[in-house]
């Protein structure tokens, strides 16, 4: 993929690709193009360099940079051998959301550490997300026009996503905001999020399982703490967690 030219050899294959899908399917210019913190020295200035001189006009308005992920060996990627794929969390038992989740936490132009152990509790953070989400049920669109404006602000700042997402739970918290208004206006700020909110629905707990509870009680009530535990392993199999409050246990 290299050619000689009067300045030297040069190899423009890959970005004049890029410029000329761009442009096909995009136009020029188009809203945003996005890309590593690798791509600024030499494939993302080939792409402008190129499009400016074909067309004399900027290729997009804005260029968003993103910084790598990190483990603790240090950045991962393909040539690093150390790629850490999807189906592996799926293997562990963790929704892929929780990815999304613990990425959104983080700028995209700061570094992201990775860790098993950041990743579980991202997926705590969004199981928490979830209950609150089947708290709230709602049929008439209503919003607080504060948080919407907030949240656009947020994002419109240079995508800072991490202030959206604690806007989020600023508003979960928030009690002069109804129920209602909440759902409304957490299936907003899912259209960036895009972590599946509206799919969320209250767990209906079979009859099945309302009994183990009962008989845990009362094993728990007479001090039968081995019993207790006996079902409440049993419950945990079916697919099901219990956690004990003041006011009772609770099903999840």
């Amino acid at each position: 993929m290299e050619w000689d030219s009067p300045w030297g050899k040069g190899f423009p294959g890959w970005h004049t690709e890029c410029v000329v899908m761009a442009v096909k399917y995009l136009g020029i210019p188009f809203d945003i193009h996005t890309g590593g913190i690798d791509h600024i020295s030499i494939h993302h200035t080939n792409e402008i360099s190129q499009a400016e001189s074909a067309y004399n006009k900027d290729l997009a308005k804005f260029w968003l940079h993103g910084e790598f992920l990190l483990l603790k060996e240090g950045r991962m990627g393909k040539s690093e051998g150390n790629i850490i794929i999807l189906n592996d969390l799926i293997e562990k038992g963790i929704n892929p959301l929780a990815y999304r989740y613990l990425c959104l936490g983080a700028h995209y132009r700061s570094r992201l550490n990775f860790s098993w152990q950041s990743l579980k509790s991202a997926q705590n953070a969004l199981n928490n997300l979830y209950e609150k989400v089947a708290e709230f049920t709602s049929f008439r669109r209503s919003s607080k026009k504060g948080y919407k404006e907030e949240f656009l602000g947020f994002i419109n700042n240079d995508l800072n996503i991490p202030r959206a997402l604690a806007l989020m739970w600023k508003l979960i918290k928030d009690d002069r905001v109804s129920d209602k208004e909440k759902y409304n206006l957490l299936l907003e700020f899912d259209k960036v999020f895009a972590l599946d909110l509206d799919k969320v629905k209250k767990t209906k707990i079979p009859l099945k399982i309302k009994n183990l509870v009962k008989k845990r009680e009362k094993y728990r009530q007479e001090k039968n703490w081995e019993k207790a535990d006996e079902i409440r392993k049993e419950i945990e199999k079916s697919g099901y967690q219990i956690e004990d409050t003041k006011k009772g246990p609770v099903v999840k």
